[in-house]
């Protein structure tokens, strides 16, 4: 079943809960699915060749993660761990499964295994209108950092760097 063909439609109830969402490294065959929600989510989307680069194994520090959905790829992540800095650079998910805490259990997921990994310090940047993705990461124990002036290229919106300066203490929601 295509991404596009997912059982979960806007305005339907949901059926996903934690038990049958699961996790995994992104593989080739999910890049399908992630440049459908790329697309869906960003107005300046990787291309499908960054993410190849991204999955690439022998580049260590980078990683994606997928949530899997009755084995469809409905969200994915993608940070880089240096010397114990997490970059968190995207995290998505496909628009039939926003708002069903998705997101949520995706984020929690990349922080535990960043911090399995020794990350220490954590941090992103996010669009200031965007204040969905903004109360997410709030109720993770980002705090805003400061304010990267025209960090986004396609309409010179401003960024809040977010930060999570410690977590090996983070209690995670």
């Amino acid at each position: 079943m295509a991404i596009d063909q997912l059982p979960l439609q806007p305005g339907q109830p949901a059926q996903l809960t934690t038990l049958n969402l699961t996790f995994r490294p992104m593989i080739l065959s999910d890049l399908s699915s992630v440049m459908v929600i790329e697309r869906q989510s960003f107005s300046t989307p990787w291309s499908e060749n960054t993410f190849r680069r991204s999955i690439d194994r022998k580049r260590t520090y980078s990683h994606c993660i997928v949530a899997v959905f009755e084995e469809i790829v409905i969200a994915y992540a993608h940070f880089v761990l240096i010397s114990g800095d997490v970059h968190i650079t995207n995290l998505a998910v496909a628009k039939t499964h926003r708002r069903l805490g998705v997101g949520k259990h995706l984020l929690k997921e990349l922080l535990l295994q960043a911090r399995e990994m020794k990350g220490e310090l954590c941090f992103l940047e996010v669009r200031v209108s965007n204040i969905a993705a903004y109360s997410l990461y709030r109720q993770f124990g980002f705090q805003v950092h400061s304010i990267r002036e025209k960090y986004y290229t396609d309409n010179g919106e401003d960024a809040y760097l977010l930060w999570i300066p410690n977590l090996s203490v983070l209690k995670l929601p």
